[in-house]
């Protein structure tokens, strides 16, 4: 707790030195939790201060292949106003890389007990009611429903909820903002953290979309950006459009082949109205060799403090 708190402490210290034009319009804001540091209202300048003072100069080649746990809430106020294309992709990338690791890292958790209780089953163990609550928790979620009843029910529970709960590749999830989101500059990224402008029907609530005759739905507004991710993310593990991915995906852990969102492109892209859009996921992965990013993991908070004390 006391490295977490002196990391939080040099952070503000760095801010504080910052020129004045430097600092965001708007009050900086940052919450460390026991995933990481937590931030709102930053501008661009001070976001690349921040993540070159840990050691994070680009997206790939990272040492040990781990990013540091700073979470965005939303890209800077500023970023649509870089000029430099080549600059604003890869800092978006940047951006959001730690967040698909993050939210990688959460299904990974909710995956871990679902393990446990296939050892258990395997070695004739019995489910303990903690056991079926979860099951029946996680079920609802990932939206799967059996009328069987007894050890039955819960044994195919378990079965599709190991094929359920699993990680969505990090590079598909960046690919997907970047195409969607036209590199994070799109008006309904600034208005709402929608990276994948996804729809809701028949209501008023949302960012109403121009251009469309069509006023049957909205676009979703989300609080913050990892939300956008994990909704997407939580798609892919849950619609039914998506099975061919989830057994894509089985198919690969059966021959422990690595899960890259370049391998399995052309099996996540369901109704996008974007031309060629899986082609388009498959160049951006490979173009910014973002499969990198499936290989990686996040550092931890104490691991990043010391390197800022080697600075």
């Amino acid at each position: 707790m006391k490295a977490t708190k002196t990391f939080l402490y040099l952070l503000v210290f760095f801010f504080l030195l910052l020129p004045f034009n430097a600092r965001p319009a708007e009050k900086l804001e940052m919450e460390l939790k026991a995933e990481g540091l937590f931030v709102n209202h930053v501008s661009t300048a001070v976001l690349q201060k921040m993540f070159a003072d840990y050691g994070y100069h680009d997206y790939i080649y990272m040492p040990d292949w781990k990013y540091p746990p700073l979470f965005l809430g939303s890209l800077p106020s500023d970023f649509d106003q870089i000029e430099d294309k080549s600059l604003r992709n890869r800092l978006f990338i940047q951006i959001l890389a730690p967040l698909a690791l993050l939210v990688n890292e959460r299904i990974v958790e909710e995956r871990y007990p679902l393990l446990l209780m296939r050892e258990r089953l395997d070695r004739q163990e019995q489910l303990t009611p903690a056991d079926k609550e979860k099951l029946e928790e996680l079920a609802k979620k990932y939206d799967f429903f059996t009328r069987m009843k007894g050890k039955e029910r819960y044994d195919i529970l378990l079965a599709e909820l190991l094929n359920r709960v699993d990680a969505v590749p990090p590079s598909f999830l960046i690919a997907a903002a970047a195409a969607e989101s036209n590199w994070g500059t799109a008006r309904e990224v600034r208005l709402g953290n929608a990276l994948y402008k996804q729809k809701v029907w028949f209501g008023e609530e949302g960012i109403k979309p121009l251009d469309d005759p069509d006023d049957s739905y909205r676009i979703k507004v989300y609080p913050d950006l990892l939300s956008a991710m994990e909704e997407y993310a939580l798609k892919f593990n849950r619609d039914v459009n998506f099975d061919h991915f989830r057994n894509l995906r089985m198919q690969r852990r059966n021959h422990s082949k690595p899960l890259r969102g370049n391998a399995m492109a052309y099996n996540m892209v369901v109704g996008s109205p974007l031309e060629n859009y899986a082609g388009l996921i498959s160049y951006i992965i490979t173009f910014y060799d973002l499969v990198n990013i499936d290989e990686a993991e996040l550092g931890s908070v104490k691991m990043f403090l010391k390197e800022k004390e080697q600075l």
